[in-house]
């Protein structure tokens, strides 16, 4: 199982847009995430089995996510987590419970129009991790991280583009990281959806695994993922959201599919 990735690095809710929220309003959402994988796609990008005793990689986290408007273009973002790692096959369980990385961001809206553009920067801090766990909640190290969000409203059409780009500085052995993202939605009355694509290129010249965390080892590797998310207002401020997401490509890396349910609130 030691080609498996970390499942916490490569799923959770996904980042706001560049839109900031005004001075003193909040968003607030709290989500479930299910993963499973059976197959990895190897160092050569080629998808496979995980194991040859029916490996099988699964989790069951939650996350807490917060943005709150510190000025009208500046917003604090927050995100904690937790949950359970199950590695498993015919032979043997390991299993892990307990609370994940937090991680700290601001964002400035810089540009209103045509595009928006927004310059972020976060902090990653290890608040759960053990160097017993196995598998581990997190790589044990601080991680900071910059990215560039950018935003255009196709208005009167009652849809928006986005996208990103990011460099995350890995504490420790590990490889520093370049992510990306682009994305497309849309919202009509107490409807929104939107489609996806994401992925990480990990800078190391060692495509085998070269980071080491307790017992278990966490692979230097790529991914891009696809999802959909779709959001459905309840009541007033409150929504709920939905989430399908699948990783279609990589190398050292978990071939895995998410779901997730989660609900929102703005105010």
């Amino acid at each position: 199982m030691k080609e498996l990735l970390l499942f916490l690095l490569v799923a959770g809710p996904a980042w706001a847009g560049a839109w900031s929220q005004a001075k003193g309003h909040c968003y607030a959402k709290s989500s479930g995430i299910f993963y499973n994988a059976d197959k990895v796609f190897d160092e050569m990008g080629k998808r496979r089995a995980l194991g040859m005793d029916h490996d099988r990689f699964e989790s069951a986290q939650g996350f807490l996510y917060l943005e709150y408007g510190l000025r009208d273009r500046l917003t604090l973002l927050i995100q904690a987590g937790g949950g359970q790692l199950i590695a498993k096959n015919d032979l043997l369980r390991k299993e892990t419970t307990g609370i994940g990385d937090l991680e700290l961001g601001l964002k400035y809206q810089l540009v209103d129009r045509p595009v928006v553009v927004s310059p972020y920067l976060s902090l990653k801090l290890p608040t759960g991790y053990h160097r017993a766990y196995d598998p581990p909640l997190g790589t044990g190290k601080v991680d900071l991280e910059a990215r560039l969000l950018l935003g255009r409203s196709l208005f009167p059409l009652p849809l928006y583009l986005g996208a990103e780009t990011g460099y995350r500085r890995r504490g420790g052995r590990f490889s520093d990281q370049v992510s990306y993202a682009i994305e497309v939605g849309g919202s009509q009355q107490r409807v929104f959806a939107k489609v996806y694509v994401e992925g990480k290129e990990t800078l190391s010249g060692n495509r085998e695994s070269s980071g080491e965390v307790g017992v278990f080892q966490i692979s230097e590797g790529d991914f891009a993922k696809a999802g959909v998310n779709l959001a459905l207002s309840l009541a007033g401020p409150l929504w709920m959201d939905l989430l399908v997401e699948g990783i279609f490509a990589g190398d050292n890396i978990g071939a895995g599919r998410s779901w997730g349910l989660g609900f929102a609130y703005r105010y």
